[in-house]
């Protein structure tokens, strides 16, 4: 640990919306972590802090780092890493809600561990369930919970800003960039269940299946940057010896293929096909539905996602070879 400077600088990127903001900067104030042993680094994208935000964050001895144009969360936390004093970056969302020894805990485990360079905690939602099943060989690199050795992530680049379409505000898989290339590099790393941060439930709104599904625009930039992970890591479901690879996506092409299927089937006379197709789409549908609890209300919804999703597979692949992103050697 660096003489004299924070243990943590806590990098918080954020929209500037003060109905989640103003609640994490109350659980902050609550940390039972020394005051003087951590920074508070807000950074605001595309957005300006309110008053109210203004003051509140002023009594903790925080900073806001502000960029007029909304550049992503990614570009957000790689500009207040670039003003942070702290010996780790500790990154949490606008939306989050940290424990009271949420610091406290973390800095046990560095401290007694003095090698670790990436410590990621427990994320949940409100009834106390992890957000994501534990992967016991790997982390999962939430931003929500997640610590990291300042001087590694400055040595890395911070977060890649591709994983951001400006035009239509999406972002994905900047998390799992920063993790693989963190690996890459030889990061020791660790998980420490006791440092833990409530998050909503997410995706609660009727029109976010569809939202959810645009953001896949991104895959092609992740396959392409980091091949073997991509393949073996990004949504692979484990029973026993088999591994099922990215179930969500597969489901999506197959109910678009089935129903260009079924409808070619049809024009050609074969009722027989058709009805098969129409079987392989039903099913298909059903992996797709399954994701939102087999809700009858979101029923519609799910229906237009495989179209929305397979459409935003083919602009991320334009985009990655615009950008020259598919050439690039992995990693």
């Amino acid at each position: 640990m660096t003489e004299g400077n924070p243990l943590f600088s806590v990098v918080v990127p954020t929209r500037g919306d003060p109905s989640k903001l103003l609640p994490l900067l109350e659980a902050l104030a609550r940390q039972t972590f020394s005051r003087n042993r951590f920074e508070i680094l807000v950074s605001f994208d595309g957005a300006a802090a309110t008053p109210e935000i203004s003051v509140k964050l002023s009594a903790l001895g925080g900073r806001t780092i502000e960029s007029r144009a909304r550049r992503g969360p990614g570009t957000a936390r790689n500009l207040a890493a670039q003003v942070a004093s702290g010996d780790y970056l500790a990154f949490t969302e606008d939306d989050c809600l940290p424990a009271n020894d949420w610091l406290e805990r973390a800095a046990a485990r560095l401290e007694g561990e003095p090698a670790i360079d990436v410590l990621e905690g427990v994320t949940v939602r409100p009834d106390g369930r992890p957000t994501r099943r534990p992967d016991p060989d790997h982390l999962h690199y939430l931003p929500t919970n997640l610590f990291v050795r300042r001087q590694l992530f400055e040595k890395v680049g911070g977060y890649c800003e591709e994983f951001f379409d400006a035009g239509r505000g999406i972002y994905f898989r900047e998390d799992s960039d920063l993790g693989f290339t963190l690996e890459d590099e030889g990061a020791k790393e660790a998980r420490e269940p006791s440092a833990r941060v409530a998050h909503p439930v997410e995706h609660v709104g009727y029109l976010d299946p569809l939202r959810w599904a645009r953001r896949y625009e991104m895959d092609a930039l992740l396959a392409a940057r980091h091949p073997e992970e991509f393949r073996d890591r990004i949504e692979v479901h484990r029973i026993g010896p088999f591994a099922f690879r990215r179930l969500f996506v597969r489901a999506c092409f197959a109910f678009l293929l089935a129903i260009v299927a079924a409808l070619t089937a049809t024009l050609v006379g074969e009722a027989g096909l058709a009805a098969a197709f129409v079987f392989i789409a039903t099913f298909a549908l059903l992996v797709v539905w399954a994701k939102w609890g087999f809700n009858l209300l979101r029923l519609p919804v799910c229906l237009c996602v495989p179209f929305v999703l397979v459409f935003a597979y083919a602009r991320g692949f334009r985009r990655a070879i615009a950008s020259g992103s598919l050439r690039r050697p992995a990693g």
